[in-house]
């Protein structure tokens, strides 16, 4: 092979210069991430979706360890910086997807109540149109920039059972189910109780009645306690009356009155002691005493409002009847008065000759017997 005599490039940039650096080219469309990725920012749909991503992940994760939401949290770790007025629609939007894909929502806490035993006493003497009205600026100030917000169901109640909706299995499913058991079971007596408040010797003595005073589901019964008051369910408060002892009482927490309520109290009382119609009536009643008209079943509500109805159709079937007489020319009541008066006057005129006219009638026919017989006298007398 001939040889090839290769000549060194001479050098025409000085040597204190720099190389020329060489332009990365862009990849081309069909290496992009794809179109659900975080790192495509190009998309303004996808960046629109990755707030309310964020918020269903977060939600998701908080639930698991009943940690409540904070619109703080919402605000610094799903939303962008200086987009505080798009908070109401990531909301509304995060929760249009998760009823469509996990029948739940995130719902608002209501407010933790500032009063004491005795606040709540004076408080209980005033009428029920102010407590209403306290209540429900309660939650008004709950949802405000200091809201929590937790996760619950939009699943009818024919659903809401332990088959379509089982407890969790972390860490075993009859732990769970036993917890929340015992759950509503204290909540069911702190609704009981006079001004839904309970005493700690007082619950103390129910625990006892159930067994339940040192251990519930192999861990100590204060243990489950604090971890009930940590989760919200219920709210420890310690009061000192003018300098004396030291009172501590229990209240509905803002996670207990979300997830069980006065529903849920009532539907565990029915359970429980209503299974025959007499006593499912008493009871019945008892609760609409204790926890309000709003426990009342929707069979009843719905019979009471067809009652009423019925009532309201008769009143109106009557003034319409007086009405029509009105027209027809009838004589109001204040002339019938006098009418049906003659005519009393009438009727009993022909009563007293009717009966005159019996006793007419029956003295003619005494009188025919005793000639009869007189005749008969007669005839014998002869014979």
């Amino acid at each position: 092979m001939p040889v090839i005599n290769r000549k060194r490039r001479a050098d025409t940039q000085p040597s204190g210069s720099q190389p020329p650096r060489r332009r990365r080219s862009s990849p081309p469309s069909s290496t992009s991430s794809p179109p659900g990725s975080d790192s495509d920012e190009g998309n303004p749909t996808n960046n629109q979706d990755q707030p309310i991503k964020k918020l269903i992940r977060l939600a998701l994760s908080s639930e698991y360890s009943r940690t409540p939401l904070r619109r703080s949290d919402i605000s610094t770790k799903c939303m962008p910086p200086n987009s505080g007025r798009q908070f109401k629609p990531l909301l509304d939007a995060a929760n249009e997807q998760l009823r469509a894909v996990f029948g739940m929502e995130l719902t608002p806490l209501p407010g933790r109540e500032k009063l004491t035993v005795a606040a709540k006493r004076v408080a209980a003497r005033n009428s029920a149109t102010q407590s209403n009205n306290n209540n429900t600026q309660a939650t008004q100030s709950g949802a405000g920039a200091n809201a929590a917000y937790i996760l619950t169901s939009t699943l009818s109640s024919r659903y809401r059972s332990p088959a379509i909706l089982p407890p969790a299995q972390i860490p075993s499913a009859g732990a769970e189910g036993g917890y929340m058991g015992f759950v509503t079971f204290v909540l069911a007596l702190i609704y009981l109780s006079p001004m839904q408040t309970l005493s700690e010797t007082r619950l103390e003595k129910h625990l006892k009645r159930v067994n339940a005073e040192e251990y519930v589901l192999l861990e100590r019964t204060e243990q489950v306690v604090k971890r009930m008051v940590r989760e919200g369910y219920v709210v420890k408060v310690k009061e000192r009356e003018n300098g004396g002892e030291e009172t501590v009482d229990y209240v509905p927490g803002p996670r207990g009155k979300v997830e069980v309520g006065e529903v849920g109290v009532a539907g565990m009382a029915r359970r429980v002691y209503g299974k025959k119609d007499q006593e499912r009536e008493e009871l019945e009643r008892r609760l609409v005493r204790s926890l309000g008209e709003g426990v009342k079943p929707r069979k009843l509500v719905a019979r009471e409002e067809e009652e009423g109805d019925g009532e309201e159709g008769g009143e109106e079937d009557a003034q319409g009847n007086a009405n029509g007489d009105a027209e027809e020319g009838v004589v109001p009541r204040r002339g019938r008065g006098r009418q049906s008066a003659n005519g009393r006057q009438s009727s009993t005129r022909q009563s007293t000759r009717r009966g005159r006219e019996e006793e007419a009638d029956e003295e003619e026919e005494e009188e025919e017997e005793e000639e009869d017989d007189d005749d008969e006298d007669e005839e014998e007398e002869e014979e």
